[in-house]
């Protein structure tokens, strides 16, 4: 296949995949593996990783691999097709899903991705979660410019499963909250159990979320301007006086990501 027919061809996935296509995709849609090979040594495409091909006039993004591990869970199927649930694929979250989202200072050293079915990877710059125990549901998802991702209570409840450290945990919070992103009332009650995790002798969300904020010089009265608080005493237990998060309902935030639902973004007519 001539070049400029080729690259008309992968720019109907390219213009909605991040500049991105698959190997998969394109060979589905006429254009072989030579073909993107000729594209590649003409510097009209080139590879991020395997199976996975950016075009040359798409800009570089830092999310560039986690796009592609993203479309390479399921390399035939388009983004505008799937869902955040999508059997095949998986739902960006953990450490991937912060910087995603913009908040803390994580550093990944892996794309972590959330799937709905036992499965491996052989790249060791790929981690695929099966949480058995806690399976996503579509309230947990939220789309980032088409990218399924964890929203922030659910990519922090995954962070203190997996015993991520205090201040870094601080840090995601304190960004979730001052961006109206994250709502303590609705996190707290979530959150409970891992407390003792944390050195905490009761199993009290709202303690931890103190505690937490606490190793950063935070605190929930802090952050008060965005959710007005009281403070009680609990005289059952010695730590610091517990804090009582009252919101009211004009208060609610904004959600930046799009609740789960087939991707919004169409395929382009006439292709």
């Amino acid at each position: 296949m001539e070049a400029v027919r080729a690259l008309a061809t992968l720019s109907q996935f390219t213009s909605q995949q991040w500049g991105l296509v698959t190997t998969a995709q394109a060979n589905g849609a006429g254009v072989d593996r030579v073909t993107l090979l000729r594209l590649t040594d003409a510097a009209l495409l080139r590879p991020v990783r395997r199976g996975v091909y950016a075009a040359e006039t798409a800009p570089p993004s830092p999310l560039h691999e986690t796009h592609a591990v993203w479309l390479s869970l399921n390399p035939s199927t388009p983004a505008w097709l799937r869902t955040g649930l999508d059997p095949d694929g998986g739902v960006v979250s953990h450490v991937s899903a912060t910087r995603v989202h913009e908040v803390g200072d994580l550093v990944a050293d892996s794309v972590d991705l959330t799937v709905p079915r036992r499965r491996t990877s052989r790249d060791p710059a790929v981690r695929l979660r099966f949480p058995r125990n806690r399976p996503l549901s579509s309230e947990d998802i939220v789309l980032v410019d088409g990218l399924p991702v964890t929203g922030l209570a659910r990519t922090i409840i995954d962070l203190l499963d997996t015993h991520t450290d205090g201040s870094h945990l601080a840090e995601v919070i304190r960004d979730g909250v001052e961006t109206d992103r994250l709502d303590l009332t609705t996190l707290a009650p979530r959150i409970g159990k891992y407390a003792s995790r944390y050195g905490l002798r009761s199993p009290d969300g709202e303690r931890l979320i103190e505690h937490l904020l606490g190793q950063i010089g935070s605190s929930i009265t802090a952050l008060a301007w965005r959710f007005p608080v009281q403070r009680t005493t609990d005289s059952h237990n010695s730590d610091n006086a517990a804090v009582s998060l009252a919101r009211t309902p004009a208060s609610d935030p904004e959600p930046r990501g799009v609740p789960d639902a087939r991707l919004e973004t169409q395929r382009p007519e006439g292709s």
